[in-house]
């Protein structure tokens, strides 16, 4: 018996092989694009956003977005100002595993000066006025944040659980596919 034919019969073939037919990037991201665009349509916003959580050595905008729909010039000036890292829902989610509801300004910066006051007027112009957001993590422990945006009032708590699960869903996917191979190790000595 060959060992992937016994790491099959022992339930362990996802993880002691890399899949065979990965899938290009560009198809991943047209399907977590379109998961995406799904999820928020069907909770009744207009905006999503996929972000690695910020860290030390990695704290602004454009390094983190893994993906997301809003306006080139709303994307352009939240990255120049560089308020990421320091934002209210970033702060907030710091602090809790529990979605969150933010009704006022969850993308700026604690403190009051022109950038935030530019920022959250160009935020209200494009209709990104509530925000629902929260973090998971993926198989590898990589924290990601998933929020969105638009004009609708608070979920239910029916429709979070609804939509963390999908956002659970197309995270594990995207980032199962996006995985690089690594030796497992042990598994040699197991499977021969």
């Amino acid at each position: 018996m060959t060992r992937r034919e016994r790491a099959a019969r022992n339930c362990a073939e996802g993880n002691a092989f890399p899949r065979s037919t990965a899938v290009r990037t560009g198809e991943l991201n047209a399907e977590l694009k379109r998961r995406l665009e799904d999820m928020t349509k069907a909770a009744g916003f207009d905006y999503y956003l996929l972000v690695a959580f910020p860290r030390a050595d990695s704290t602004t905008f454009l390094e983190n977005r893994v993906i997301s729909n809003w306006p080139q010039n709303l994307t352009n000036l939240y990255d120049e100002v560089d308020l990421f890292y320091c934002s209210r829902l970033v702060g907030v989610l710091k602090r809790t595993i529990i979605p969150v509801f933010c009704d006022a300004s969850p993308f700026a910066g604690g403190a009051a000066h022109q950038e935030n006051r530019r920022l959250n007027a160009l935020f209200q112009m494009h209709g990104l006025q509530n925000t629902i957001g929260f973090s998971l993590h993926d198989a590898d422990l990589k924290q990601y944040i998933f929020a969105f945006s638009g004009s609708r009032s608070a979920l239910s708590r029916e429709e979070e659980m609804s939509l963390l699960y999908a956002a659970m869903e197309a995270l594990d996917r995207f980032s199962s596919e996006n995985r690089t191979p690594r030796p497992v190790a042990g598994m040699d000595g197991l499977l021969s």
